[in-house]
């Protein structure tokens, strides 16, 4: 239960951060994009990750 309460939380926040990125990428460059995405996606999956490993 409580797995499954984390990972719909973080499929939540992919959810409103993807759109920011590519919002971001649109205006600036597809690179600045791909910069903030990096961070702000896939360091709380890693964190996910890790918190899931015992």
């Amino acid at each position: 239960m409580g797995a499954g309460v984390i990972i719909f939380v973080f499929f939540f926040y992919v959810l409103l951060m993807a759109p920011f990125c590519i919002l971001v990428g649109a205006k600036t460059s597809s690179r600045m994009g791909w910069v903030m995405a990096t961070p702000l996606i896939f360091l709380p999956l890693t964190l996910l990750i890790a918190a899931l490993i015992p």
